[in-house]
């Protein structure tokens, strides 16, 4: 499998996931003073806490944060057609057509995951992959870095569902993927993974 080896380098600058796998350490120097850093909930799925931060006119303030592994979203591309995942979310208790995705494993580049979890929620497996761009999500409350893989070449597979995965795969055209999504209910991550193949012209029949 080909894979974009810049990848690996994009997660060395990720912060410390709930798992351990990176170091709070390896985030930049703050512009405004950091007082004091505290962890105040950890789960095996994310850490949560703040940092007591001086803010430029010299007041304190905690800005509260939770902490997660970083993900990576699956564009992937067979026979003229987008493959998504239609799934149940109990958060907001409501059904989604959505990119696959899930959390990038220990020793994972973003592609290698991407291809893993392709694999695994829809059953397919990519010859070539290829990071198109990776970013901090929701900065204003979270530690998290996603990454958005293209994955072509597809060959079938055994789909390998986790437990806790009820999610049913499904296909549109490239050439309707942007406006069908964006019609549709769906996530963030979806709509930023289909708008970026969108303009790298990757959705074109």
């Amino acid at each position: 499998m080909t894979e974009d080896t810049s990848a690996d380098s994009e997660l060395s600058s990720v912060p410390e996931a709930a798992d351990g796998r990176h170091s709070l350490a390896t985030l930049p120097e703050p512009t405004w003073p950091v007082l004091e850093s505290v962890v105040e909930y950890q789960t095996g799925w994310y850490t949560g806490g703040y940092d007591l931060v001086e803010q430029p006119d010299g007041t304190t303030k905690r800005y509260y944060w939770a902490e997660l592994p970083p993900a990576a979203v699956v564009v992937a591309i067979t026979d003229g057609e987008l493959l998504l995942v239609e799934q149940y979310r109990p958060t907001i208790r409501d059904t989604q057509y959505e990119l696959p995705a899930g959390i990038v494993e220990p020793d994972e580049s973003f592609a290698e995951a991407a291809a893993r979890e392709l694999a695994e929620e829809v059953g397919f497996e990519p010859k070539t992959t290829e990071l198109i761009e990776t970013v901090w999500c929701t900065t204003g409350m979270l530690r998290h870095r996603r990454g958005f893989v293209l994955a072509t070449d597809l060959r079938s597979t055994e789909q390998a569902l986790d437990e806790n995965e009820f999610l049913n795969p499904t296909a549109i055209p490239v050439e309707e993927a942007r406006d069908t999504i964006r019609s549709s209910a769906t996530n963030d991550a979806t709509l930023e993974g289909v708008l970026l193949a969108k303009e790298a012209g990757l959705l074109t029949p």
